[in-house]
């Protein structure tokens, strides 16, 4: 019987409640579709499984492990699965990713995707575009791999399964990369230059706050750029554990709640790049904060847009998924759209100055939904519904 195991070992992921979040999406696109095609196993990291706790599976075909935290969809296995059925020439099939140490195993859709339907789009293209092309692989990323269950017969019973990669390479088993499986994993989210707020920072500005500065890297690049002095808000300790080397002033703490406490200084300029989302009281903290702006200064916030056009798509389709790292992420709290945002720093009391929309390259099906809201509702602004993120650079 063709049928496949999959064993998700944990490794490490995202922190609270976006981990939670990650390994929801991980589930729910493995589990959807019909049909026993396939089994998965999650494995814990205290749990040292050797290759003999294998053989209870050895009524499935295919073993397909995979290492940490990515999303790859049931049709995605189905698809693996196959290749590795009818392959004789590689032993051991890998797919591609947008993150990966190997160039010949990274590769990105077309287009930028935002929620789970439009993340199946990117996919089904990535497959449309190679099928089942292989290409041999001297060297590959271990995240995801599969291979027929008999390619383990010969392996010493105690080997971990940890260590499985490493054993399957020594072996001397050749290694083939499947160019029309895509999987998504996470890259470093919290190492972003930020460039699209750098460009808006005055070149005048010697005192600059960035709130939810992460390891400090927008503002190490800013002190490249000129001479400023920068102080970084943050509540998690371990990346202001990096950003201390990296900015003037760390400070550890929730700003909501630092706000008025006589803990800020006052400051030419004020970063608050896509944090506003996460905050129980977003009206309060940016009105609050106009006190800690210098006469003249200004206030360069981002915030991703709920009025994307992938979020109106998964609402007509009555799904509203929390995927980490997106315009529905977990963790945000508050939603703006153009408008909404502009109000919310205009009845703060600041002038703004200007808004720019954000927007990437669209699938063709999100270009189609646009034009057909144009023509349903001739007042949409086309641009609102293409843009992922808005910025707003307020005095």
């Amino acid at each position: 019987m063709n049928k496949t195991a999959v064993f998700i070992f944990e490794g490490k992921g995202f922190k609270g409640i976006e981990g939670q979040f990650a390994d929801r999406v991980s589930r729910q696109l493995l589990q959807e579709g019909n049909g026993r095609i396939l089994d998965v196993y999650e494995i814990k990291k205290n749990k040292r499984l050797k290759l003999k706790d294998l053989y209870k599976y050895k009524n499935h075909d295919i073993f397909v492990f995979i290492y940490g935290s990515l999303y790859i969809s049931r049709e995605g296995i189905k698809n693996l699965s196959a290749i590795v059925r009818k392959q004789r020439d590689f032993s051991v099939i890998v797919p591609v990713s947008n993150e990966s140490r190997v160039s010949l195993q990274r590769h990105a859709p077309s287009f930028i995707y935002q929620t789970l339907s439009v993340f199946k789009w990117a996919m089904s293209e990535v497959y449309a575009q190679f099928k089942d092309k292989i290409i041999q692989a001297e060297e590959t990323d271990d995240f995801c791999f599969a291979f027929k269950n008999r390619i383990l017969d010969g392996l010493p019973d105690d080997c971990l399964l940890i260590d499985l990669p490493r054993i399957l390479k020594e072996s001397g088993l050749r290694f083939g990369i499947a160019k029309g499986v895509y999987v998504h994993r996470y890259g470093d989210c919290y190492e972003s230059r930020r460039d699209d707020l750098l460009v808006h920072v005055p070149s005048s500005a010697r005192s600059v706050l960035d709130i939810g500065c992460a390891n400090g890297l927008f503002g190490e690049m800013l002190k490249k750029r000129q001479t400023c002095s920068v102080t970084g808000v943050d509540f998690d300790t371990e990346l202001l554990d990096t950003a201390k080397g990296r900015l003037d002033k760390v400070i550890n703490g929730d700003i909501e709640e630092i706000v008025g406490k006589g803990i800020l200084g006052k400051y030419d300029c004020i970063i608050c790049g896509d944090v506003l989302e996460h905050l129980k009281n977003p009206w309060k903290l940016v009105k609050g904060l106009k006190t800690h702006l210098k006469k003249g200064g200004l206030f360069i916030a981002s915030t991703p847009n709920v009025a994307n056009w992938a979020v109106i798509h998964e609402i007509i389709k009555g799904r509203w998924d929390y995927v980490p790292f997106s315009i529905l992420s977990g963790t945000h709290i508050r939603f703006f759209t153009r408008q909404t945002l502009i109000e919310l720093f205009e009845d703060s009391g600041y002038k703004v100055k200007k808004t720019l929309l954000q927007h990437f390259e669209m699938p063709d099906k999100g270009k189609e939904l646009v034009t057909m809201a144009k023509k349903i509702f001739p007042e949409v602004n086309e641009e609102e519904l293409k843009a992922s993120e808005i910025i707003i650079i307020a005095e």
